[in-house]
């Protein structure tokens, strides 16, 4: 059937007239691509297109370091189901204190895993869950990032916001089932909405964040703080009904205690786990760094080990920078975060986890943004540096090496 037919027209003449035809695909993916807010559309192809290069990056590094033939060389589930991932699928399979294991899984906050658990209604596998749930997890800290960054120093700045987090040194573990993508987002939105004065909405999503790291504690102690900021700033009552969603960030820390103590008969659990799967316990800073810095000088330790340790002292040593950095700069609710973050981090008889708790810490983005806006060669000078870190991180953790 031909797309045109004639037409009369008052004159007597006839013309042709287009019919109408089946909407083309395409319109219907560019009216739905318009729709997404502008975060969205500014940063999804990126953090898409950084996902398939780590993917990419990690089975090129298998078929080039597997020894043997190309067939031995094994698949992205394989490459990606390395140490904490096990942990946390177990909890979501089995749930915590399971006679299915003997791991102390209690030390992993629940967030992660109920999210697994959830996308497993819809993947059967685990492994291909949790990465599913990073995934998604990246694409809101993403957008939340950049909207943060954009609304200060402008979209350019902001799209560096998002490149420095996909090439921070250990962004490896926001592509790995790991805990740290969950947090980013409900972190970054959260802050986010804060921004907006949106505060049962950002109470909301600092549960989300508590939900999944100890790192939450920081995170709503420092949402208070910007909570009084903001309203002293705004000339408005600090005592009011908004300051009732704060309340909303510990929920998911006390209601997980809470089932502890239900399952256990005590308090203790989870620093009982602490101790004895991990033997960590809280100490005094000093005891901490000392213990840290022997272990980082052993000439005769192992070499990934060794250089773990002096990434841990580096980790204390930029909180403690930022820290100071973000005073200087009075944003209060930012610099408070860091400070209590790496508080928490540093107060115990050995230094664990810290790299990845900077790699949480968005507000470091944000001031990598703002400083490339004013000196541009700070964004090339970080991507040098950190760039090839990552690549070998990501290399080394797909080979099953420690990272941290």
């Amino acid at each position: 059937m031909d797309d045109e037919d004639p037409h009369p027209t008052p004159g007597g003449r006839s013309v042709a007239v287009a019919t109408p035809t089946e909407a083309e695909p395409s319109t219907g993916v560019r009216a739905g691509w318009s729709r997404l807010p502008e975060s969205v559309r500014a940063t999804l192809p990126l953090w898409l297109g950084s996902r398939i290069a780590v993917a990419l990056l990690s089975l090129a590094a298998a078929r080039a370091l597997t020894p043997g033939s190309a067939r031995d060389a094994p698949g992205l589930r394989t490459l990606w189901d390395r140490w904490d991932v096990g942990l946390f699928t177990k909890v979501a399979r089995y749930g915590y204190l399971s006679p299915a294991y003997a791991d102390r899984t209690e030390v992993d906050f629940p967030g992660l895993p109920l999210a697994i658990r959830l996308v497993h209604l819809f993947v059967r596998d685990w492994i291909a869950a949790g990465l599913i749930v990073s995934l998604l997890a990246g694409v809101v800290t993403a957008a939340a990032l950049w909207r943060l960054a954009a609304d200060e120093v402008g979209e350019r700045a902001a799209r560096f916001a998002v490149v420095s987090l996909i090439c921070f040194p250990y962004a490896v573990f926001l592509f790995a089932a790991y805990s740290e993508g969950v947090f980013l987002a409900f972190a970054s939105a959260s802050w986010l909405a804060a921004r907006r004065d949106r505060w049962w909405l950002a109470g909301l999503l600092g549960a989300g964040a508590a939900s999944a790291r100890i790192s939450g504690v920081a995170f709503g102690v420092a949402l208070a703080v910007q909570y009084v900021v903001s309203r002293r700033a705004a000339g408005r009552p600090v005592f009011a009904w908004p300051a009732l969603s704060l309340a909303l960030v510990p929920m998911p820390v006390v209601a997980y205690l809470g089932y502890l103590r239900v399952r256990t008969g005590g308090w203790g659990s989870y620093t009982d786990a602490m101790r004895v799967g991990w033997h960590r316990e809280v100490d005094w800073p000093w005891s901490g760094w000392s213990a840290t810095w022997s272990a980082a000088l052993d000439g005769d330790g192992q070499s990934a080990f060794v250089w773990f340790w002096r990434g841990e002292l580096l980790a204390v040593v930029v909180g403690v920078a930022l820290t100071i950095a973000l005073l200087a700069g009075r944003r209060w609710g930012e610099a408070t975060f860091l400070g209590v973050m790496t508080a928490i981090m540093g107060c115990t008889n050995y230094y664990a986890s810290g790299i990845r708790g900077i790699l949480v810490a968005f507000p470091l983005y944000l001031m990598l943004a703002r400083l490339a806006a004013r000196r541009p060669w700070v964004a090339s000078t970080y991507l040098c540096v950190c760039g090839p870190v990552m690549v070998a991180f990501v290399v080394a953790f797909t080979q099953g090496k420690w990272v941290d």
